[in-house]
């Protein structure tokens, strides 16, 4: 059914929930699981060191993050890739499952903040208007 599911995770309790579906459609459908994390290429600072090191923190976060993720796949018998990446968060999901081949993106319906949220609104749109497979979004 699904041969690869790609799941966004940015630790809201929308996207683990979004996760913990994911672990379970590809335990059910022996699918190989690719989890990514965006990290939003801020454009802000310019380039100041405040911003290279804002960064790096969330590439860090994003890296611990996804750890997590890949760990409590394994545990659950699933093949599972991580994938980091930086820049636009609709573009790269749709980006990412276009390059890994995928059958289906799942992600949650909010983020982690009230700003997050309006965005991830906006991410999930662009994701489902523009992505060429089908994408699942889970409350």
């Amino acid at each position: 059914m699904f041969a690869k599911i790609l799941v966004a995770v940015d630790g809201s309790e929308s996207s683990k929930k979004a996760f913990d579906k994911s672990v379970f459609l590809a335990q059910k459908c022996n699918s190989k699981l690719y989890v990514v994390h965006v990290v939003l290429d801020w454009e802000y600072g310019g380039d100041s060191a405040a911003t290279f090191e804002l960064i790096d923190e969330l590439r860090s976060k994003g890296k611990e993050l996804l750890e997590r993720c890949k760990k409590q796949a394994l545990q659950s018998n699933v093949q599972v890739a991580i994938l980091l990446e930086q820049g636009d968060y609709s573009h790269e999901i749709i980006e990412v499952a276009k390059r890994k081949d995928c059958d289906l993106i799942i992600m949650g319906s909010r983020g982690m903040s009230p700003i997050k949220e309006l965005m991830l609104g906006s991410v999930s749109l662009k994701v489902i208007h523009h992505a060429s497979c089908p994408v699942m979004v889970v409350r």
